[in-house]
């Protein structure tokens, strides 16, 4: 796990040993696609350098993420960082 030259996103290059030393360390679980999709709910995304068709296995792709928000030397910002708010299951309008 670290910081991008420019400090505006982490990378993750060892996706099995980040989730047992970091994800199994400081969270319930070590599943690394619940990772993804919590940060989802905070709004970072995946910056995609490799192109789809050299993309291999999950555990040994280098995985890039960015928030506006998220940025080294800056932790002024990360009260700024909040979950989305769920959107309204489309099936339950009209009842």
């Amino acid at each position: 796990l670290a910081w991008t030259e420019l400090g505006t996103s982490f990378v993750v290059s060892n996706v099995g040993e980040f989730s047992r030393s970091i994800l199994g360390s400081h969270f319930k679980h070590d599943n690394f696609s619940s990772f993804i999709r919590q940060r989802n709910m905070y709004g970072f995304h995946k910056i995609h350098r490799t192109p789809r068709a050299q993309r291999t296995s999950t555990t040994s792709q280098t995985w890039e993420f960015r928030h506006p928000k998220f940025l080294c030397a800056r932790p002024d910002l990360l009260n700024a960082i909040k979950r989305k708010a769920l959107e309204p299951d489309p099936r339950e309008r009209g009842r």
